[in-house]
């Protein structure tokens, strides 16, 4: 009925898309012992994709947290040195 395509869609990726899938490939590797053993080996694997993109997005969180830190105390020590010059300049 339907006629298979037999062309891999995979080539219908842009390059940079086809290039952070290998990545992703790559990293999913790790755990093939795992999604070897599932009864279907491609939803596991999607799943073990799942994880290593959640492990991305927990990393950029905890990076964004630090900045976003650091950026506060830098902000307060600023903020600090404006209150002090406001008290001065209504001083005189």
């Amino acid at each position: 009925m339907f006629e298979r395509n037999k062309e891999d869609w995979k080539e219908n990726l842009s390059l940079e898309a086809a290039a952070e899938l290998e990545e992703l490939l790559k990293k999913v590797q790790k755990h093939r012992c795992a999604y070897k053993q599932a009864p279907d080996v491609q939803i596991a694997q999607l799943w073990c994709a799942l994880i290593e993109i959640r492990r991305e997005i927990k990393d950029l969180d905890q990076r964004l947290a630090r900045i976003e830190d650091l950026l506060n105390i830098l902000f307060r020590g600023y903020e600090k040195q404006r209150e002090e010059l406001l008290r001065t300049l209504i001083r005189f």
